[in-house]
């Protein structure tokens, strides 16, 4: 089913043993976080803003009020973000911008978003980030993956991986990094590269499709990638990768734009740039099957998805659309059900959210 199409334009003894070995893990429990004191029944949405118009910014909705700040960060801080927005994640009581352009990331209190420091990464183009045992690694598009010591928030590793490294994960105990070799288009890179987050080097090199986008992992079993291809001749596609043996266990055959992991669940979308098709489905990881019907159930017309994400305490879908990519976008919530429960406008180019959310207020939105 379309979100929308437009003509211009993601037995006994013996089974019951063979079912166990065969069932599907529950999730690991979330590590604690610390309380936060201010922003606490919110969301954060990081907007990307039109590349070297020096415009990112990041908004904030209040999920207990319904009222919405437009760049929460200009406003503590008298500043703008920078140029390029491409990643903003939470780690304890810190928020994180990755911010491309401006070669930086920018780390803030997440209870107010003032700034703590902005980390230089001059001539490095970062692009995603993620945290283990006290680390953030950074992937950065002239090949490697920078270490941050989140406590001295002092550059301390480095290691170089393939070309034009985009998304970035943990699982495992193991740094999974798609390169994507997207600078070198027509000739795009086809790996994973596996990393040891404490020596900082690569164990392995996993080849998958081409044009590797982003890297998830689920249970510390598997780490699920998908390809952009050339956008042309080669589409999208999903990989599963054994996270034990590293070797790739699974290809989907589903053109995979964007997804994102909740529970046993990965919710995908495609989208095609040419002709505007799109679509969000439901990928069950016990079944590896795909549904068959839409996930958004009301008829609510999704124009142009960017970005997907779920609050982790309800389930709760988040699916932004960029319309044309120049004009402020909007964030969407929907139930598990698939129907609309609100919606905001948020600033240019909205993709990545951020939750910080009380779950007693939460649970009865």
């Amino acid at each position: 089913m379309h979100l929308r199409k437009k003509s211009s334009f993601v037995y006994a003894l013996l089974a019951a043993s063979m079912l166990l070995l065969t069932a599907c893990p529950g999730p690991e429990p979330p590590e604690p976080t610390p309380p936060i004191d201010g922003h606490a029944n919110g969301i954060y949405v990081l907007n990307e803003g039109t590349m070297e118009h020096n415009n990112s910014s990041i908004s904030y909705y209040d999920l207990q009020t319904g009222t919405f700040t437009s760049d929460v960060f200009l406003a503590a801080n008298h500043r703008g973000l920078g140029d390029t927005g491409n990643d903003l994640q939470r780690y304890g009581s810190k928020l994180y911008a990755v911010v491309n352009v401006s070669n930086r990331v920018e780390v803030m209190n997440f209870a107010d978003a003032t700034s703590l420091k902005s980390i230089s990464l001059a001539g490095k183009q970062p692009r995603y980030i993620c945290f283990l045992n006290g680390k953030a690694f950074v992937s950065c598009f002239d090949g490697d993956v920078v270490r941050i010591d989140t406590a001295t928030l002092e550059i301390d590793g480095s290691v170089r991986c393939g070309r034009n490294p985009e998304g970035i994960c943990v699982c495992n105990h193991k740094l999974y990094v798609a390169n994507s070799g997207g600078l070198d288009n027509p000739n795009y890179d086809n790996t994973v590269s596996v990393i040891d987050p404490g020596t900082m080097t690569v164990t392995k090199t996993v080849t998958v499709g081409i044009n590797p986008y982003l890297v998830e992992g689920y249970n510390d079993q598997y780490v699920y990638v998908n390809t952009r291809g050339n956008y042309m001749t080669v589409p999208y596609n999903l990989y599963k990768i054994d996270a034990n043996t590293d070797e790739v266990v699974k290809d989907y055959g589903i053109e995979t734009l964007n997804f994102k992991i909740h529970g046993d669940k990965a919710y995908v979308y495609s989208y095609n740039f040419t002709t505007s098709d799109s679509w969000i489905k439901v990928l069950d990881l016990c079944t590896d099957e795909l549904s068959s019907s839409s996930f958004i159930t009301d008829g609510t017309d999704i124009e142009t998805p960017y970005s997907i994400s779920v609050n982790p305490l309800n389930g709760d879908v988040y699916i932004t659309d960029v319309h044309n990519f120049t004009v402020t976008g909007d964030v969407y919530c929907f139930g598990q059900d698939g129907k609309k429960k609100f919606s905001f406008e948020a600033g240019i180019n909205p993709s990545k959210i951020v939750f910080n959310s009380d779950i007693n207020l939460i649970t009865k939105l």
